[in-house]
């Protein structure tokens, strides 16, 4: 009996389970609102890592320009000159001849494949398959970040549209290019129509085809500090009008194009700008310097926000605005002119 009494008493005094309680959830309106708050913040988050990403490729980009223009002044400081932006000898044959960034590979670490390339002779299809493939080798100083396709985007076209053999069909590329002067409705524009005396620029050319000797820092009478060597120009397989590819200009220009870093013409950039509303077809020179157009002789390109990086005769790299005056990148193109420089 008395073992009863105790066992009630237990039983009395165990937590009875409340009639009616149950378990809440999450309701359909609460997930939403949950869902489009995380929606939200992803949305102001995403802007800012691709703001952050943007900043370390440009960085990168800016770092290769920096190593382009300390080996131009290792070059320098070795020849007493600077590298020709191309140079082309069609006597005696075979062809021969190189452009700028050939010449300083010993000065990017890269003397093992300077070594492979035979100098006697022009890298074409036609003429030296073994020079050929090394102009085919990827160089990651050669490419900026920010391009689309990366260093292991290809320069390739089916043949040179002027069936001359300038270059191998099929070569790596290069987002940098040489700054060997101003010219037409650019110049122009920059110099209010008055744009006499020497219109060159620092990397000289050598060749039939242009002039017969080369140049020294010494010969930048504007001032090292003031004058561009190399600027970002988007190498490769397509020619770019603002971000878009201009599927035109890519089929009729690609082969004359100097998209490589092993192409003749990746040293032959003379500026004739186009329209600020991109590259029209047939091409119109204008007053558009900077990321209107990738197209060879027509303009700057970078996919960095509002400008583009340029290697200064001291070594130094700049960035230019896409707005900048017309007379602030041809003052800074040429070498003997004298301008006052506009910001």
């Amino acid at each position: 009996m008395e073992s009863n009494q105790v066992q009630g008493s237990q039983i009395q005094g165990r937590e009875q389970p409340s009639v009616g309680r149950t378990r809440r959830g999450f309701t359909l309106v609460e997930l939403l609102v949950v869902i489009a708050i995380i929606g939200i913040l992803v949305a102001l988050l995403l802007p800012a890592v691709q703001s952050a990403r943007e900043a370390a490729r440009r960085m990168q980009c800016s770092n290769n320009c920096k190593q382009i223009g300390l080996a131009i002044h290792n070059y320098h400081d070795t020849y007493k000159a600077l590298p020709m932006a191309w140079y082309l000898d069609i006597t005696p044959r075979p062809f021969n001849g190189e452009s700028w960034a050939m010449s300083i590979l010993p000065f990017l670490e890269q003397q093992p494949l300077y070594d492979r390339y035979d100098h006697s002779v022009l890298a074409a299809d036609q003429l030296s398959p073994a020079n050929v493939a090394v102009i085919q080798t990827p160089l990651s100083v050669f490419v900026c970040p920010s391009a689309p396709g990366g260093v292991n985007r290809a320069y390739t076209f089916d043949a040179n549209p002027a069936n001359l053999p300038f270059t191998a069909t099929d070569v790596a590329p290069s987002d940098y290019i040489a700054t060997t002067g101003v010219l037409g409705a650019f110049a122009n524009i920059a110099y209010n129509g008055n744009a006499g005396g020497s219109r060159g620029g620092a990397l000289k050319v050598i060749g039939p085809f242009g002039g017969n000797q080369g140049s020294r820092l010494a010969d930048i009478i504007d001032g090292t500090t003031n004058t561009f060597l190399i600027g970002e120009r988007t190498g490769g397989n397509q020619v770019w009008t603002k971000s878009e590819v201009h599927t035109q200009a890519t089929a009729a220009l690609i082969g004359l194009e100097g998209g490589g870093w092993g192409d003749l013409l990746n040293g032959e950039h003379w500026l004739g700008g186009t329209l600020q509303s991109g590259l029209p077809w047939p091409p119109q020179d204008g007053p558009c310097a900077i990321n209107c157009t990738s197209a060879r002789g027509y303009g700057f390109h970078s996919f960095h926000p509002g400008g583009a990086q340029f290697v200064m005769g001291d070594a130094s790299v700049q960035f230019m605005s896409t707005t900048v005056d017309p007379l602030a990148i041809a003052g800074r193109i040429t070498t003997q002119k004298g301008e006052i420089l506009p910001d």
